[in-house]
């Protein structure tokens, strides 16, 4: 049940991410339009990406070396899924400019679910850290 909850969350943060860069793209590129397929393309999108990250998801155990490793690899992965996915979607032209931009667009969003990833964790631990101080202060406990 962990692992759906976590493909879930991680669904939401990475799908996010993608409507937010695609939103930039196409305002950067006066596009006033979003044919109805695109938004099925972001949904895929996301899954597809939400497929990898699952399968690079940090360990508690990992060192800070392996952590960096995979973060590369985790890159790395999801660039080429989403320069194929892109290709497939017609949302880039297959040349150096259109794989540097998808690369670029794929750190935005790396960054983007890192960071939503980050501050939300942090509240949900500092939420359970002051219930466990709670629960056990008020019981005369220390």
């Amino acid at each position: 049940m962990k692992i759906i909850s976590s493909f879930i969350k991680w669904y939401f943060y990475i799908t996010t991410g993608i409507l937010f860069v695609c939103a930039i793209n196409m305002t950067l590129s006066r596009e006033e339009n979003i044919p109805s397929d695109t938004l099925w393309k972001i949904l895929l999108s996301g899954f597809l990406t939400t497929v990898v990250t699952m399968f690079f998801l940090f360990r508690e155990s990992d060192s800070k070396f392996v952590m960096g490793y995979r973060m590369i690899l985790h890159y790395l992965a999801l660039g080429i899924v989403m320069i194929l996915s892109g290709r497939w979607f017609g949302w880039l032209e297959f040349d150096i400019s259109g794989i540097v931009m998808m690369l670029l667009s794929v750190a935005v969003v790396y960054f983007l679910t890192s960071f939503a990833y980050y501050i939300l964790d942090r509240k949900e631990a500092q939420e359970i850290n002051q219930k466990l101080n709670e629960k056990y202060h008020d019981d005369g406990r220390e």
